[in-house]
């Protein structure tokens, strides 16, 4: 009787762990509505480390970095890969990670401090020779394949303080993972800048790139209006969608058609790739025009063309943050 008590438990548990599973798996192969999401996030540099072969240190405060052995570029994207397994045994069905695109600053690991946004990030490339484009949709693929899903944090509301790849071209990029660290290695200044940029301070050096684009001088640098140039703002009236944010967020104009074009055309190549949504960054910060008019219908129509790409080819999804001052 007892042999027969123990097997008979033995059985309830399998039918209870296989119910389980089958539950598992018809909810996340089903899944259309993103209010049934349970949404894990990260920034993908400080998650886990699946390839130490690709670590790089930031420019700044590297004593530190080297002392605690924690460089700021650790984690990546070999590393979500290899915990998609842990994170969906959590009950998480979609990950949310921090921006993806080439950055420039001292400290730009979290993402937000674009320079090229038509690009992955070079520090994100596998040691052994794959591009950040192709680990990334590696990514996509096989957090798809387990039922996971993908939301992409973008900015669209500014860029760094390097200038961007397109907009305002001020620095020529060594996508050489080994030259990642410094940035006389990898970061050579055009000519815009100056012949004498390299010999001035760092804080005129910061001035002349910020001038670049905000016509700081007095001169129109920034012919095309790329770039906002208003200085000061308030935080309760509309001045804050064309006011600088911070340092390392220079303000974009996104009411010019140019801009708003090239920032869709950029960002729908990652909806092409299969992400199932985006967080936009800084929406509070953006024309409510350009965001309503431009921004949402775009990105809608392209994942309606691309829906075939994404997990249950589920509507897609997009959230914005919205920052408001502390009272």
């Amino acid at each position: 009787m007892k042999r027969f008590t123990t097997r008979l438990w033995a059985v309830l548990m399998l039918m209870l762990v296989s119910l389980q599973t089958m539950a598992t798996d018809v909810f996340t192969s089903n899944r259309t509505d993103f209010r049934d999401e349970s949404i894990y996030f990260m920034i993908t540099t400080r998650f886990y480390d699946g390839d130490p072969k690709n670590n790089v240190l930031c420019w700044d405060n590297q004593a530190a970095q080297i002392e605690t052995k924690d460089p700021c570029w650790r984690g990546d994207f070999q590393g979500v890969i290899d915990k998609l397994d842990y994170i969906k045994a959590l009950g998480f069905t979609a990950i949310w990670i921090t921006p993806v695109v080439q950055n420039a600053s001292g400290y730009d690991y979290h993402g937000y401090h674009a320079m090229d946004f038509q690009h992955v990030d070079c520090r994100y490339q596998s040691s052994d020779g794959k591009s950040g484009d192709v680990m990334f949709q590696e990514l996509i693929d096989k957090a798809h394949a387990k039922g996971i899903k993908i939301i992409l944090d973008i900015v669209l509301n500014h860029t760094g303080n390097f200038g961007e790849e397109k907009l305002c071209k001020l620095f020529d990029r060594d996508t050489q993972l080994r030259n990642q660290a410094y940035i006389d290695a990898c970061m050579t200044p055009t000519e815009t800048l100056g012949s004498d940029y390299l010999t001035i301070l760092p804080k005129d050096q910061y001035q002349r790139r910020l001038t670049m684009m905000k016509n700081m001088n007095g001169q129109n640098q920034d012919i095309h209006n790329y770039w906002h140039h208003y200085g000061q703002f308030g935080w309760d009236d509309p001045s804050r969608w064309w006011g600088q944010i911070a340092g390392d967020c220079v303000d974009l104009n996104t009411e010019n058609d140019a801009v708003a074009d090239y920032l869709v055309k950029c960002y729908g190549q990652f909806i092409k790739m299969g992400v199932d949504g985006f967080r936009i960054d800084t929406s509070g910060h953006i024309s409510r025009l350009t965001f309503n008019h431009q921004f949402i219908p775009q990105f809608a129509a392209l994942g309606k063309q691309y829906e075939n790409k994404r997990l249950n080819k589920a509507p897609f999804f997009m959230y914005g943050e919205v920052c408001t001052r502390g009272h």
